[in-house]
């Protein structure tokens, strides 16, 4: 069986997911933060999303949270630290991928 998806399809879902995408949250050295989006994009397939912790933020980063307009977690950063030193920009970039795949039959049900 091949993909039932349009082009366009897809396209709607990145959009769809990308304007669901309120703002991020992180710990800096410990203490909760909030900040918005830098970027959101959704080209084809593909979704980025990007924060961006200008000069000024430095510090130990971690616990980055993707944060919908409902106020759920979407995508977290699973554990990782960045450490931001002074006078540099950090990017930290959500990349996602959307593909059909061909669901299992189960009993005689797709």
């Amino acid at each position: 069986m091949t993909g039932t998806l349009t082009d366009t399809g897809i396209q709607k879902i990145g959009k769809r997911f990308i304007d669901s995408v309120n703002h991020a949250t992180y710990t800096l050295d410990g203490t909760a933060q909030t900040t918005p989006l830098f970027r959101k994009t959704a080209s084809g397939s593909e979704i980025r999303i990007y924060i961006y912790f200008d000069e000024d933020v430095t510090g130990e980063i971690a616990d980055v949270k993707l944060i919908d307009t409902d106020g759920d977690i979407v995508a977290d950063s699973n554990g990782k630290v960045f450490v931001k030193t002074p006078g540099k920009g950090l990017y930290i970039a959500f990349k996602y991928n959307i593909t059909e795949v061909e669901a299992e039959e189960a009993n005689g049900i797709v």
